[in-house]
């Protein structure tokens, strides 16, 4: 060994030697200290001061603003004093509860919270930005797109004679609905004595497919009407109730309204529709910042 690597083995010897000492002075030092205690103080503040929130309910005035506001959309008038006095212990009690259940973590893994925060997301994404006015010419090209929803369906004026099951079971009431419909002629123009007594009108002055699917169910009874040709005696067609002869007095066809007439609607239908557009729109570009990882069994 040379005279040069023996001196630096000194050298490194006396300095692993003097490390503990250098770390005995810095723990003794009243300055480290004093650092670690301000730091544990600061810790143990901020800690309490965390706790300290979960228990202190603030109930300033834009609270109790928002509680007037809510009850007043509710039911169209702000809230008497006695009332809001009660309202505003309701919002108490609910902060303590709602805290109360974070604190045991109970709005983890709910579907009705999940469901709930999800309605509330979509409603305050939906809507931010609103179509343009639009211009003439695209409500006329809506309209003519969407012709079928400013058409005013058919109507007819009915009377009918009912058949019950209940008088010899479904077949027999079916024979007496074809025996009495051979006995009418298109001058008898109602005759519901032919018939039993039914649970409802004989007569229907105007009506409609959804009112007639209202009235009858979805039945033959409810798309044939529209289809017998109007003063003659028609049927038999089911019901849910039984068995009817049919005679139309008369037909209201179905109506296309005209552009002029529909614009308000269609321009409703438009920006509707536009803002539905809008709205998928937002959406998919807020999806596309997520990364969605599958597990093996996920479609």
């Amino acid at each position: 060994m040379t005279t040069v690597e023996s001196a630096s083995l000194l050298r490194d010897g006396r300095s692993a030697g003097r490390l503990p000492g250098i770390f005995s002075r810095v723990l003794r030092e009243p300055l480290l200290h004093f650092l670690l205690l301000g730091g544990l103080i600061f810790a143990l503040g901020d800690m309490r001061n965390r706790d300290g929130d979960q228990y202190r309910i603030v109930l300033d005035d834009a609270r109790v603003a928002k509680i007037v506001q809510t009850y007043t959309q509710q039911f169209g008038g702000p809230p008497s004093p006695k009332m809001l006095h009660t309202l505003v212990d309701n919002y108490i009690n609910e902060e303590v509860l709602y805290r109360e259940g974070l604190a045991m973590r109970l709005d983890q893994d709910d579907e009705v919270i999940r469901r709930r925060i999800v309605q509330k997301v979509q409603f305050l994404e939906q809507d931010l930005n609103p179509p343009a006015a639009p211009a003439d010419a695209a409500l006329r090209t809506f309209y003519d797109s969407h012709r079928a929803r400013y058409e005013t369906p058919a109507r007819i004026a009915f009377t009918h004679i009912y058949f019950s099951p209940d008088k010899g079971g479904d077949a027999r009431a079916h024979a007496r609905a074809l025996a009495a419909l051979a006995s009418l002629n298109d001058n008898t123009v109602r005759a519901p004595e032919r018939g039993d007594a039914y649970p409802d009108l004989y007569d229907y002055a105007s009506i409609g497919p959804g009112e007639a699917a209202k009235l009858f169910g979805q039945t033959q009874i409810a798309t044939a009407i529209f289809r017998a040709s109007p003063r003659h005696w028609s049927g038999p067609f089911r019901s849910g109730y039984g068995w009817h002869l049919v005679y139309v007095n008369a037909v209201q066809p179905a109506r296309l309204a005209p552009f002029d007439e529909a614009r308000a609607q269609v321009r409703s239908d438009y920006q509707a529709q536009s803002q539905s557009e809008t709205n998928q729109r937002n959406f998919a570009a807020l999806k596309a910042r997520y990364t969605v990882v599958r597990g093996t069994t996920s479609p």
